[in-house]
């Protein structure tokens, strides 16, 4: 999470990016120590997670403005799907990130700070994605505040249940503390959230 190097266009850091995983990809990885192999798992994790916020911001911006129609595509994913050969589960994966970027663009941007993994992210989001309109950038801050400070999955679903739960229409917030319902949502954070 250092300073990003300075690149003269998007293709020459394309490039470097691709030289690098080629580089671990041809690595003997068997002669590698633990050590180093645990930290290179960690580090292509990260990587993912930086890959798919970037691979979001272009795919997002060549749908708004209809790239794909110049190769006589009728849609981003299927221009995913004939021009980078993907399959369409792997197709439908990326322009859902695309549209997440518009929708939950913290947890994008915390992909791309290597705060989170992929995957981390894609289940906050899907979470977050239940709750009302208003409630969800609220809801994804909390969240990812959360998975910040180290809270593991199954913490954040319970997390994310709470507040699903409270956000439900005619639910009143509950408070132990006895205050009042904050926000549209009829929830604020509480004490795991808090925590974070």
């Amino acid at each position: 999470m250092g300073t990003a190097p300075a690149f003269a266009s998007v293709t020459e850091a394309l490039d470097m990016a691709r030289a690098a995983l080629g580089y671990l990809a041809a690595a003997d990885a068997a002669q590698l120590p633990a050590e180093t192999l645990a930290g290179c798992l960690r580090g292509l994790e990260r990587t993912d997670a930086i890959s798919t916020a970037a691979r979001a911001s272009f795919l997002s911006a060549f749908t708004v403005g209809h790239g794909y129609s110049a190769d006589a595509d009728y849609s981003a994913r299927a221009w995913l799907m004939h021009q980078t050969r993907i399959s369409r589960g792997a197709a439908a994966s990326h322009t859902a990130w695309a549209n997440r970027a518009t929708t939950h663009p913290a947890v994008v941007a915390a992909l791309a700070a290597e705060e989170l993994s992929e995957s981390y992210g894609r289940t906050i989001c899907q979470w977050t994605d239940r709750l009302p309109g208003d409630c969800r950038e609220a809801a994804d801050a909390i969240l990812l505040s959360a998975a910040r400070a180290g809270m593991d999955l199954p913490d954040l679903a319970g997390l994310a249940a709470e507040m699903y739960q409270r956000s439900r229409a005619g639910r009143p917030d509950e408070d132990p503390a006895g205050g009042s319902p904050t926000g549209a949502c009829g929830w604020r954070p509480r004490s795991r959230a808090r925590a974070c």
